[in-house]
């Protein structure tokens, strides 16, 4: 189990979801079917105690830091113009 927001290492599966631990977010991808039996009760308690450590993270760190240090070097586009290689 993550330590969330604890660190921007840590990362955890269930099912074919993927939760993936930043200091500032928590990024969580894919999906997962919780089926009506034994592994399906063990990936809700999994996914409950997940978002009971989430929430708790929130209550703890209330007011809600506003950190400049973003995960910046993770986001999708960069502040950078670069040149098309197709020109």
């Amino acid at each position: 189990m993550i330590e969330p927001f604890a660190n921007n290492h840590q990362s955890m599966q269930i099912g074919e979801l993927v939760i993936e631990n930043q200091q500032d977010k928590i990024t969580i991808y894919g999906d997962i079917d919780v089926t009506f039996d034994a592994a399906g009760h063990r990936q809700a308690q999994q996914l409950h105690e997940l978002t009971t450590k989430i929430m708790q993270a929130f209550d703890d760190g209330f007011p809600y830091s506003n950190n400049e240090a973003k995960s910046k070097e993770n986001d999708d586009q960069s502040d950078k113009d670069i040149d098309n290689p197709f020109l």
